[in-house]
């Protein structure tokens, strides 16, 4: 009787194996096939980029954008709402065009660079997705806005350097003091240095812990 239950479950744990290794090469099969179309999808996308460049030809995108109020956001905020509107896509040059004409700012260059700056931190949160120079695709994986909000201190500068990536640590500090920023009693410089650190911003330009008084 044991005997006969043994071979029975070892028929059924053969066919569960079996479909099992069915799965798997279905889902390979399709994960090759996303791939290729993804690749596809980016190609195209250079293509007409680099046609519209070569015939100074004004970005679509930028004329045709459905969002308002770019001002009001964040660069994470204003990248992520973009690529919504390409399905995903975002491809830098053109951003920059988007956020010139928006009247972000008024230097392509300090554009480009806040993008880039922006985009490293979505990349390591995962946000994003590098596919090639200059082409990016929006995952849309990362932690919710409401989700591990740092709050206080941490916030305040968090939400300066979002808006504004190349603001230095003092550019921060000067900025929370000239507008009365509520330190709760703690030092400034010493909040200001922690709140950087955790925050991961000490490795950029390899800026140097402001003095503690």
């Amino acid at each position: 009787m044991s005997e006969q239950w043994i071979n029975e479950t070892m028929e059924l744990l053969s066919e569960w194996e079996r479909r099992r290794d069915d799965l798997r090469n279905k889902i390979e099969e399709l994960q090759y096939e996303y791939n290729e179309l993804e690749k596809s999808i980016i190609s195209g996308h250079e293509l007409v980029s680099a046609y519209k460049q070569k015939h100074n030809i004004t970005s679509v995108i930028a004329r045709d954008l459905k969002i308002t109020n770019l001002t009001n956001m964040s660069y994470p905020e204003m990248l992520k709402a973009i690529a919504k509107e390409r399905q995903g896509y975002l491809n830098v040059p053109e951003a920059t065009d988007i956020l010139l004409k928006a009247n972000v700012g008024r230097d392509r260059t300090s554009i480009q660079a806040n993008i880039y700056s922006a985009l490293n931190r979505l990349v390591k949160s995962k946000e994003f997705a590098k596919r090639a120079p200059g082409q990016y695709w929006y995952t849309g994986n990362g932690q919710d806005k409401n989700e591990a909000r740092p709050s206080g201190i941490r916030q305040a500068v968090k939400e300066l350097k979002d808006r504004n990536p190349q603001m230095t640590k003092r550019d921060v500090l000067n900025h929370l003091l000239r507008t009365g920023f509520d330190f709760k009693g703690k030092k400034p410089m010493n909040a200001i240095n922690m709140s950087w650190a955790y925050l991961g911003y000490s490795k950029e330009g390899k800026q140097q812990t402001l003095p503690i008084r």
